[in-house]
């Protein structure tokens, strides 16, 4: 009976180091996914902003610039 509850207390001590091992490395991967994740949401949700941003000051820009050369010719 000794030997048996031996191997039997290994053995359930090995499968809670393996499960323990495996759910981190699931963990880590599940936040990898979920960070590479938010960083495109965020690029998505950041484009139509910064290009929004950048035609209104571009057109803003180019517009003076062609007023001011109209108004210097004149």
């Amino acid at each position: 009976m000794g030997r048996s509850s031996s191997k039997s207390s290994i053995q359930f001590w090995f499968l809670i180091i393996a499960s323990v091992l495996l759910s981190a490395l699931v963990i880590s991967l599940f936040l990898k996914v979920v960070k590479v994740m938010l960083y495109l949401l965020f690029v998505l949700l950041l484009v139509p902003v910064i290009y929004l941003f950048l035609k209104r000051t571009l057109t803003q820009g180019f517009s003076r610039d062609r007023f001011t050369k109209l108004k210097t010719r004149d």
